[in-house]
């Protein structure tokens, strides 16, 4: 499932209990489980509560998409990934947009989507 959010800019992050990305355009996505983060040459996973070093404030998203078994894979410009696996008991992550768009990769992996009114 296309997010709608490809062309977006982080433009903050706060590594946290719960990690949250900001985006330009009204977008944000909180997650709450273990993800990876893939950069040329590596792969590392990061935590949320976990103390991180990761930069990703400028980094634009060239494609986001959640898939059928609940998980989320943002592109970033510069060969830049992350990637969200769905978590068995507690929402693995969160989308809100604009306008009431929302996305939760529920426990278990199953996505709820709100849209916003037309």
């Amino acid at each position: 499932m296309d997010l709608g959010f490809a062309g977006q800019t982080i433009v903050a992050q706060d590594f946290g209990f719960t990690v949250a990305l900001t985006f330009s355009g009204g977008y944000e996505v909180r997650i709450e489980t273990a993800f990876t983060l893939f950069e040329p040459g590596s792969a590392r996973e990061i935590t949320p509560g976990a103390e991180s070093d990761a930069r990703l404030v400028g980094l634009v998203v060239t494609s986001a998409a959640g898939d059928d078994r609940g998980g989320l894979r943002i592109d970033f410009a510069g060969e830049v990934r992350l990637v969200v696996l769905a978590d068995d008991d507690f929402e693995a992550w969160t989308l809100a947009g604009p306008d009431g768009l929302k996305v939760v990769s529920g426990p278990g992996g199953e996505l709820s989507v709100w849209s916003p009114p037309t």
